[in-house]
C-alpha cells in the first residue's frame, strides 16, 4: 500500500509539475515502475475538478466516479475532505486510493488509484494467521478467512476491539488491530488454544509422572526397593539421554504395571517429538525454497519492462537494431523460462549475459564498454540462475548518472575451493552514507530499503546455500571512481 501511495503522489507531482498536461506516455511509465512487481497493474484514473476523464490507465471509469451526483459523495467526498493528503477509501466493495491535485492554490482534479483486489488478497492468504483488512468503519475489504466476519461483510466486533486476549467460542485467541492512518486497518489473529493445551497435558504429565514415583516410593516395601530404584534410574538416564540431544533412546522397563506405563508413554512421547522435528525441517526447508523462488522472481518483470520500453523506442529509430534486440530479448526469455533448475554451468550463465550485452550496446553504442574475463577451468562449476545479469543491469542504472561513458568488467575466478565474481565499473559510485546503507541492508534477514536487485543476489545466495561459510555479496564503492560488487559462492559441479 505505500507503494501505491507512493504513486499517486509521483503521479500528483508530475501534474503540478506540467500544469496538468501531462500525457500518457509520462504518466504510464510511473504506473509501470511502481506495480511491476505486483503482476497486476491496477486502474490509475486521472480526473479533472469537473470529473471528465484525463486519464485511465483500463478504459474504464467507474460511472460513480464521473456522474454529477456524486460529486460531494464516496470517492469525491474523500478527495475534498482529506485537502492536499493521500487517504484511502473502500466505496462499492472497491479500495480506492485518492489525492487532490491543486495548482496555484486551486482544485485541478483527482489521481485516483483502484487498487487489484487480488494483490491484498494474496498477501493476506500467504500468512500463517488470520488477517482482516477493513475500512474505519469495520467493513471487511481483503480476508483469509470469513470466520471472523458477520453476514453483512463487517468484522465480528468481539474481534475489533484493539490488542490482547479475547475468548470465543472455548478457543482462546491473540488479536492485534494496526491502524495505517490512511483509511484502512489490519487485524491479525492467532489461534493459541492449542498451544495451551499443549502446555496444560505437559504439566499434566509430567505432575502424573511425579505422583506415580511418589506414591510407588511410599508404597514400596524393602524387596522392592532395589528394583524400583533401577528403573527409577532408567527413566532418569532416558531424560538426561534427550537433554543431551540423543533422541535414539527407548525405555524398556517390565518390573511393574506402572513404570511399564511409563516406560510406553516415554517412547511414545519421544516418537512423536523426533516426527514433529522432521516435519519442522522439512517445512523449514520448503520455506527457503519458496524464498528463493520469490527472489527470482522479482529479476525479470523490472528487466522486461526497461527492455520493452527501449525497443519500442529503437523500432522509431533503428530497424534493424530493434531485430537484433527483440532476438536477444527472446534468448533471454527462454532461459529464463527453459526449466526450473536452481542451478546451471557458468557457461550456460554467461551466454545469457551476451544476449543482455547485445541489448546494452545498441542501447548505449559507444558510450559502454565492456570486458569479461572469466577463467576456462570454472565454466563447468555450478552457479544461481540468472545470478550475473542483474550486477550488469545495476551497474548500467545507477553508473552512468551524468558521465558520457561507462565501462564495465566482469571477472571470475577461483580461490580455495570458492568462486569469486566481481563486477567492477567505473561509473559516478555511490555515496558514503547511502553506501553504508546498503551494506547494513545487506546485514539484514529482510529487505528494508527500495534497493532490491542486490539484496535479492545476497540473500538469495544465503538461502540456497543455507547460510554456510562466507557466501554471500559485497559493495565497495568510491564517489566519482567507481563500485565495485564482489559475489562468493562454493565452487561445485554437477
Amino acid at each position: 500500500m505505500n507503494i501505491y501511495y507512493q504513486m499517486v503522489e509521483d503521479v500528483e507531482d508530475l501534474l503540478v509539475s506540467t500544469d496538468g498536461k501531462a500525457s500518457d506516455d509520462e504518466v504510464f511509465p510511473i504506473l509501470y515502475r511502481r506495480t511491476a512487481e505486483f503482476g497486476e497493474i491496477g486502474n490509475l484514473m486521472i480526473l479533472s475538478a469537473d470529473q471528465k476523464v484525463l486519464f485511465t490507465s483500463k478504459g474504464s471509469v467507474p460511472r460513480y466516479l464521473t456522474n454529477e451526483v456524486y460529486s460531494n459523495w464516496g470517492v469525491w467526498n474523500a478527495v475534498k475532505r482529506n485537502k492536499g493528503e493521500t487517504s484511502t477509501i473502500l466505496y462499492d466493495k472497491s479500495l480506492y486510493i485518492q489525492k487532490g491535485v491543486y495548482i496555484d492554490g486551486s482544485l485541478f482534479g483527482a489521481v485516483i488509484y483502484l487498487v487489484p483486489g487480488e494483490v491484498i488478497s494474496q498477501a493476506a492468504s500467504g500468512l500463517n494467521r488470520y488477517v482482516v483488512i477493513t475500512d474505519e468503519n469495520g467493513w471487511v475489504y481483503a480476508s483469509n478467512t470469513r470466520m471472523l466476519q458477520d453476514s453483512y461483510g463487517q468484522i465480528l466486533s468481539t474481534f475489533n476491539f484493539g490488542t490482547g486476549y479475547i475468548k470465543s467460542e472455548g478457543n482462546i485467541y491473540y488479536t492485534c488491530k494496526t491502524d495505517t492512518k490512511r483509511g484502512l486497518v489490519v487485524i491479525t489473529v492467532n489461534d493459541i488454544s492449542r498451544s495451551i493445551w499443549l502446555i496444560t497435558v505437559l504439566i499434566g504429565v509430567i505432575a502424573i509422572i511425579f505422583a506415580a514415583i511418589s506414591i510407588i516410593t511410599l508404597r514400596s516395601t524393602a524387596n522392592s526397593s532395589k528394583r524400583y530404584t533401577r528403573d527409577i534410574k532408567k527413566i532418569e538416564d532416558a531424560f538426561e539421554a534427550v537433554s543431551n540431544g540423543d533422541f535414539d533412546v527407548t525405555l524398556d522397563i517390565s518390573s511393574s504395571k506402572e513404570f511399564k506405563t511409563i516406560g510406553n508413554d516415554f517412547n511414545e512421547m519421544l516418537q512423536g517429538l523426533k516426527d514433529q522435528i522432521n516435519q519442522n525441517k522439512e517445512l523449514a526447508e520448503n520455506v527457503a525454497f519458496s524464498q528463493v523462488k520469490q527472489l527470482e522472481s522479482q529479476f525479470n518483470p523490472h528487466f522486461l519492462f526497461n527492455t520493452l520500453d527501449n525497443i519500442r523506442f529503437m523500432a522509431k529509430i533503428d530497424a534493424k537494431a530493434a531485430d537484433k534486440m527483440i532476438v536477444s530479448l527472446s534468448g533471454l526469455l527462454r532461459y529464463s523460462i527453459r526449466d526450473a533448475r536452481e542451478e546451471v554451468t557458468v557457461r550456460e550463465d554467461l551466454n545469457n549475459i551476451q544476449n543482455y550485452l547485445n541489448i546494452l550496446q545498441i542501447r548505449f553504442n559507444k558510450r559502454f564498454a565492456y570486458k569479461m574475463d572469466v577463467a576456462d577451468d570454472i565454466m563447468d562449476c555450478l552457479i544461481p540462475k540468472l545470478l550475473l545479469q542483474p550486477l550488469l543491469e545495476n551497474a548500467v542504472k545507477y553508473g552512468f548518472g551524468g558521465k558520457e561513458k561507462l565501462t564495465v568488467n566482469i571477472r571470475g575466478y577461483q580461490m580455495q575451493e570458492k568462486l569469486i565474481f566481481v563486477c567492477e565499473d567505473d561509473g559516478i559510485g555511490i555515496d558514503e552514507d547511502k553506501l553504508q546503507e546498503i551494506q547494513q541492508n545487506l546485514r539484514e534477514e529482510s529487505n528494508s530499503s527500495v534497493h532490491y536487485g542486490l539484496y535479492n543476489i545476497h540473500r538469495r545466495v544465503k538461502l540456497l546455500y543455507k547460510n554456510k561459510g562466507d557466501y554471500g555479496l559485497d559493495i565497495t564503492s568510491k564517489k566519482d571512481e567507481g563500485t565495485m560488487v564482489r559475489i562468493v559462492l562454493p565452487r561445485h559441479y554437477t
